[in-house]
């Protein structure tokens, strides 16, 4: 036994100890080398992976930037394919504009040219229409004095026969009684009252005199016609219980009035109403005269406001003329409308 542990002891072994643990000691050392060669590989590896990631990364938004100016390029080339398409429009519209322009200078000067024509035509013809308009008015004079001859000449004769025929026979008989020299003197008198009446009335609506303006109460105006004209027992005239002041001229409405007035009696009769009502407007006065009577035919109405339209055996047609005529003086307005009879006034309160 103890020569066993002594050989085991023996240089060689310790050798061969030293051989072990230093190849032990080399295979520790060689293995962390192996391992920090590992671990850098493994690190370069990453780092690989990421760089190649990127590359690939940056290799896809290369090919994506080369995709978009790809796109970009062929839009652009669309783009420019219609610009070209535009500039050969607005070629062609630029060569039409300057014919367009071309042939409207030239019917410009055509124009032109036509309206000086057409004005020298117009002076032409407002010549003459102009002296066609004085011969018209000188006709249309001519026809209405002739009208209102023929009209005076038969109104006048029966006033006048009467007059004649009452001369000669007061001339025949001078020693007549007196009653009966008044009676014809009376048919005289009623005669000449008769062509006065005629003349009055011509000369009114001839000769058109200027308003005298006086503030007036409307009221004392309509009952100063009423007490100027004759009314028959039998015939009732309403008056308005209002009243209203207004500037105008005191002696030709009441004519108007009065003139309305014997026209609304003579409608009614021996028997009727008349009626009389006063509107106060802010501005104007509206009047309103009203009869019972029959009414207006239809086809008089248009008619009856113009001069030497009667239908009145004894009348001139120029009493209604004269009234309108006296009314449009004061910026008035006249209307009348059938069934009841009524004759509407307007008038502006400030003349």
């Amino acid at each position: 036994m103890q020569k066993s542990d002594s050989i085991d002891e023996s240089p060689i072994v310790k050798e061969l100890s030293n051989v072990a643990s230093t190849a032990i000691h080399e295979l520790e050392m060689t293995k962390l080398s192996l391992k920090e060669k590992e671990l850098e590989l493994k690190e370069i590896a990453e780092i690989s992976n990421t760089r190649i990631n990127s590359a690939v990364k940056n290799n896809q938004d290369l090919q994506n930037k080369v995709q978009l100016l790809l796109d970009l390029s062929n839009s652009l080339e669309t783009k420019n394919k219609d610009l070209e398409q535009k500039n050969k429009e607005l070629t062609i519209r630029e060569n039409t504009y300057n014919t367009l322009n071309h042939e409207l200078k030239e019917q410009l000067e055509h124009v032109s040219k036509t309206e000086k024509d057409l004005e020298l035509k117009k002076k032409f013809l407002e010549k003459k229409i102009e002296l066609k308009t004085e011969q018209l008015i000188k006709s249309k004079k001519m026809a209405i004095i002739g009208e209102l001859t023929s009209c005076l000449a038969h109104d006048f004769r029966n006033p006048i026969s009467v007059i004649k025929a009452a001369h000669e026979i007061m001339k025949e008989k001078p020693k007549m009684n007196v009653k009966k020299r008044l009676q014809y003197n009376a048919r005289i008198d009623r005669s000449i009252q008769r062509i006065i009446h005629l003349v009055n009335d011509v000369l009114g609506y001839v000769r058109i005199s200027d308003l005298e303006l006086n503030e007036i109460w409307l009221l004392s105006l309509i009952e100063s016609s009423i007490d100027s004209i004759d009314i028959p027992q039998q015939v009732k005239i309403s008056i308005p219980s209002n009243d209203c002041q207004i500037r105008c001229d005191f002696r030709k409405l009441e004519a108007v009035f009065a003139n309305f007035l014997t026209n609304s009696i003579q409608a009614v009769g021996d028997e009727g109403e008349i009626e009389v009502r006063l509107y106060d407007e802010d501005d104007s006065v509206k009047i309103e005269i009203e009869d019972d009577g029959p009414g207006i035919t239809k086809s008089v109405l248009p008619k009856i406001f113009e001069p030497l339209f009667t239908t009145k055996n004894n009348g001139t047609g120029l009493g209604l003329a004269i009234c309108k005529t006296i009314i449009e003086q004061h910026d008035g307005t006249i209307s009348v409308k059938s069934n009841p009879t009524t004759f509407t006034i307007i008038l502006p309160k400030n003349l």
